[in-house]
C-alpha cells in the first residue's frame, strides 16, 4: 500500500484551485488527527511485534503463567535465561566504545584565516564542543537510548523540540509514526507524527507570556481549553464538580504552586506533526490527541530541511529499502531465544525428574498418610507405598545437542563470536588468525557502521549548527564561547565555521577495544617515519586506550603548540641559499605545504622591497629567479593535495607578482644595454671592437642562468618520473609475489 493513499488530509499538489502555491500541505486539525489515526491503525501489528520483542529483552518467561496453572502445570520451570539481554549488551558495547574511546567527537572546518593559524583553532573548538556535549547530563543516556532503540527494533530517531535547542530527544516507532512504504531517507517522509505527554505546568509555561506566545505560533485559547479539560481536582472553592470552572483560577493555582498542580493532575496527550512541504522545508504543528478543536501550535516551514527536525538511525537497509522493512537484533534472535528458553526449561524439569525417587501409593489413604521417619542414617516410609523402578529418559542427551546447535547458529547470526570459538581451534593458529578471531568477536559489520556514522555525522552537524548559529544562546553555549575565547579563539571565528564540513570523528578499531590495540601496535611498527608530534599522538592514543582520556594527561599531556617538523628547518636553510641566488632542487617527499609557507613570505619581501625602492632590482634579480623557480616546482607538487588548495592559490598569486618584477627588471636591463650600445657606437673611433659592458654581462649571465635552470628542471622531472615508474614496477612485483606466497 502506498504511503500516500491513506493520507487524505495531506495535499499532494503544489498549487491550489486558483493556480497559486499552497501555503501548507496540511489542511486543518481534523485532517491531522485523521492522518494520525490512519498511521496508528497501520502500525498495530508492528506495535504487537515490538512489545513481544521488548518483553523478551525485559526477561519475561517463555510460557504464560496463568495458562500453566490452569492446565495443572504450575510447577513447570518457566524462566527467561537472559540470552537476549546478553546479546544486546554485547552489541551495545561496540557502540559505547565508539563514543567513549574518542577524545574529540567532531571535526570542524574554518572559512577564514591561513591554514597554519586556523588548524589549532579548529582543534580548540572541536575540544570545547566535545566538552559541551559531555557536560550535558542527558547526553550519555540519550546516546545509549538511541543505540538501544535501533539495535533492538532496527530504527531509532533523534529529534528536536525547536529550531534553537541543540539538545536532541530520542524515540522510535512506538513514539513517532510515519507512513508505511516510506523510503529510508528523511527527505522521503511526507509526514511524521510524534506522541508526547505534557504536564499542565509545562503547557502553561508555553503561553505564560500570551503576546509572545501568539507571535511565535501558539494558539493561546486552544491551549487554555485543553488545560481546562484535563485538570482534575477536589475540595477547591473555585471548582465545579471535579474540574476547574475558569482558567483564571487554574492560572492562579499554577503560579502559586505549579509543581503540585502539574503532578496531581493527569498528563496531557499531545501530538507533534512534522510535515514536509513542496519546497523541502518542514512545517511544525501541535495538537491535543483527544478531541482537538484547533492546533495548539502552528509554524509553517519552521525547519529548512527535514534533518533539522529529525534524524533516523537504521540497523540496516531492509528488504526493499523502506523504514518498516528494516529489522533489528530483536527480530533476528526472537525465535532462537524463545526456543532456547523452552529447551532449557525442559532440560531443568528433566534433571529434577531424573534426580527424584518415584513413589506409588497403593490407594488414596496411603497417599494421605504418606510420610518419612528418619532414624539417623535410615528413613522409614509409610506402609502401603512402593518405590517404582522406572527408567527415566535422559533429556540432557537429547536437549544438549539441540541447544549447542541453536547457540552456535545464534552466535553466527549475531556476529558475537569467532567461527572457531573458544572450544575450537583454527587449523592455522598463528598471530594473524588470533587477530582475525578478535576482529570477528568484537566487530560491527562495515555496512552497519557506515549507516551509523552517516546518521551520527548528520546529528553532530545539526547540533554544531545550532550551537554556532543560534541567536539566543543558553548558559551552556555562552560558557562554550567564553572558554574558547580564553584559549584564543574569538567568537567571530566560530560564527564563520563551515558547518556543512562538520564530521563525526571515527573511532580507531570500529568499536572494538581489541582491534584498536592491534591497530595501534601496527602503527608503532612504522612510527619511526612519523614526526615528533605524530609519535607523541600515537603514544597518547595508546595510553588513552589503556587508562582513558581523563587519565591520559597524567602520562602524556595533549600537545597544543603548533606542529613543527624537520621540513621547517630545511625550508629555513633553503631560504638562505635562495637569497644568494643559488638554485635548490625540490624533492617529491618533502612536506610541500610547509615549504611554501616559508618560501612565499620571503619572495613577498623581495617584491615589496623592489616596489618601495628599498632594493636594487638588478642586485636582487638572481634571488628572485632562484625563488621563482623553486616555488614554482614546489607549488606543482603541492597542487596534487586538495588540502593545500588555499596555500597553492596564494603561492601562484605571489608568483605572478614575482614574474612581473623579473620581466620588468629584465626589460630595464635591456633598455640600459641598448642605450650603452648607442653611446658606444657614437664614441667609437672605428678601431677594434667595443668592449662588453658590465650591464651586458649581467644580462647575458641572467639569460643563460634562466635557460640552464629551465633545462635542469625538465631533466630533473624526467629523472624523477623514470625513478617513480621503476619503484612502482618493483612494488607491483613484490605485491604479486606476496600474493602468490599467501595462496
Amino acid at each position: 500500500m502506498s504511503n500516500l493513499i491513506d493520507l487524505d488530509g495531506l495535499d499532494l499538489g503544489s498549487l491550489d484551485e486558483k493556480g497559486k502555491p499552497v501555503e501548507t500541505r496540511l489542511k486543518d486539525v481534523k485532517a491531522a488527527v485523521g492522518i494520525f489515526a490512519t498511521l496508528l491503525r497501520a502500525d498495530e501489528k508492528s506495535a504487537v511485534n515490538r512489545s513481544r520483542i521488548d518483553s523478551m529483552f525485559d526477561g519475561v518467561a517463555p510460557y504464560n503463567e496463568s495458562q500453566l496453572a490452569a492446565s495443572g502445570q504450575g510447577l513447570k520451570t518457566n524462566l527467561n535465561f537472559g540470552e537476549a539481554q546478553r546479546l544486546l549488551d554485547i552489541s551495545l558495547s561496540a557502540y559505547v566504545d565508539l563514543y567513549t574511546s574518542l577524545e574529540r567527537l567532531v571535526e570542524v572546518k574554518a572559512t577564514t584565516g591561513e591554514r597554519s593559524e586556523a588548524g589549532p583553532k579548529e582543534d580548540i573548538v572541536a575540544q570545547e564542543l566535545t566538552d559541551l556535549f559531555r557536560r550535558w547530563p542527558e547526553f550519555h543516556s540519550s546516546y545509549l537510548r538511541l543505540c538501544t532503540q535501533f539495535i533492538k527494533h532496527g530504527v531509532g530517531v533523534a529529534y528536536f523540540d525547536s529550531p534553537e535547542d541543540w539538545k536532541f530527544r530520542v524515540g522510535g516507532f512506538a513514539d513517532i509514526l510515519i507512513p508505511r512504504q516510506s523510503q529510508a531517507s528523511e527527505n522521503s517522509i511526507d509526514i511524521a507524527v510524534g506522541r508526547r505527554q505534557y504536564q499542565l505546568h509545562e503547557l502553561y509555561h508555553f503561553i505564560k507570556n500570551e503576546k509572545a506566545a501568539k507571535a511565535v505560533g501558539w494558539n493561546v485559547e486552544e491551549v487554555k481549553r485543553v488545560m481546562m479539560e484535563n485538570v482534575k481536582t477536589s475540595g477547591r472553592a473555585y471548582t465545579s464538580g471535579n474540574t476547574y470552572s475558569d482558567y483564571e483560577a487554574l492560572q492562579a493555582e499554577i503560579k502559586n504552586n505549579d509543581l503540585y498542580t502539574g503532578i496531581q493532575n493527569p498528563t496531557v496527550d499531545v501530538l507533534h506533526y512534522w510535515v514536509r512541504e513542496i519546497d523541502g522545508s518542514v512545517s511544525h504543528y501541535i495538537s491535543a490527541e483527544s478531541s482537538p478543536k484547533d492546533f495548539l501550535y502552528k509554524k509553517v516551514s519552521r525547519y529548512d530541511t527535514p534533518e533539522q527536525a529529525y534524524i533516523f538511525f537504521t540497523y540496516g537497509v531492509g528488504s526493499n529499502g523502506t523504514y518498516h522493512s528494516i529489522r533489528g537484533l530483536g527480530q533476528r534472535i526472537f525465535s532462537h531465544i524463545q526456543t532456547s528458553n523452552r529447551l532449557r526449561c525442559q532440560q531443568i524439569d528433566g534433571a529434577m525428574l531424573a534426580s527424584a525417587v518415584m513413589i506409588q501409593p497403593e490407594n488414596q489413604r496411603s497417599l494421605d498418610e504418606l510420610s518419612f521417619t528418619f532414624y539417623g542414617a535410615y528413613a522409614v516410609m509409610s506402609p502401603n507405598v512402593k518405590i517404582v523402578e522406572k527408567a527415566i529418559p535422559n533429556l540432557g542427551t537429547a536437549v544438549q545437542p539441540a541447544l549447542q546447535d541453536l547457540t552456535q547458529q545464534l552466535n553466527l547470526n549475531t556476529d558475537t563470536m569467532s567461527p572457531y570459538g573458544p572450544n575450537q581451534t583454527s587449523p592455522y593458529k598463528n598471530k594473524m588468525q588470533v587477530v582475525a578471531d578478535m576482529d570477528v568477536a568484537t566487530r560491527i559489520s562495515g555496512s552497519t557502521l557506515n549507516l551509523f556514522y552517516s546518521s551520527w555525522t548528520r546529528l553532530m552537524r545539526e547540533m554544531v549548527r545550532r550551537i554556532v548559529q543560534v541567536k539566543r544562546p543558553d548558559a551552556a553555549i555562552k560558557d562554550f564561547f567564553d572558554r574558547c575565547e580564553k584559549r584564543g579563539v574569538e567568537k567571530e571565528f566560530i560564527k564563520k565555521l563551515d558547518v556543512a564540513q562538520t564530521k563525526a570523528v571515527r573511532s580507531i578499531g570500529n568499536g572494538s577495544h581489541a582491534n584498536r590495540l592491534v591497530s595501534l601496535r601496527e602503527l608503532q611498527g612504522i612510527s619511526g617515519q612519523f614526526d615528533d608530534v605524530g609519535r607523541r599522538n600515537l603514544t597518547r592514543d595508546i595510553v588513552s586506550t589503556r587508562v582513558g582520556h581523563d587519565l591520559a594527561d597524567r602520562y602524556v599531556p595533549a600537545q597544543e603548540s603548533e606542529r613543527q617538523t624537520v621540513d621547517t628547518k630545511i625550508a629555513y636553510l633553503e631560504n638562505q641559499q635562495l637569497q644568494q641566488g643559488q638554485q635548490v632542487p625540490v624533492v617529491s617527499s618533502e612536506l610541500h605545504g610547509q615549504h611554501l609557507q616559508l618560501h612565499v613570505p620571503l619572495l613577498q619581501q623581495f617584491i615589496q622591497a623592489i616596489n618601495e625602492g628599498q632594493a636594487d632590482p638588478q642586485q636582487v634579480l638572481p634571488a628572485l629567479q632562484a625563488l621563482y623557480q623553486h616555488i614554482s616546482e614546489t607549488a606543482q607538487y603541492a597542487s596534487g593535495d586538495p588540502a593545500l588548495g588555499a596555500v597553492v592559490g596564494n603561492a601562484k598569486q605571489v608568483l605572478q607578482y614575482a614574474e612581473e618584477a623579473i620581466n620588468n627588471t629584465m626589460k630595464a636591463l635591456e633598455k640600459i644595454q641598448r642605450e650603452q650600445q648607442q653611446q658606444q657606437q657614437i664614441s667609437e673611433d672605428g678601431a677594434g671592437q667595443p668592449q662588453m659592458s658590465e650591464v651586458d654581462m649581467k644580462l647575458q649571465k641572467a639569460q643563460v642562468d634562466m635557460q640552464i635552470t629551465q633545462q635542469k628542471a625538465e631533466l630533473d622531472m624526467a629523472i624523477k618520473q623514470q625513478k617513480f615508474d621503476q619503484e612502482q614496477a618493483i612494488r607491483d612485483a613484490q605485491a604479486a609475489l606476496k600474493f602468490r606466497e599467501q595462496e
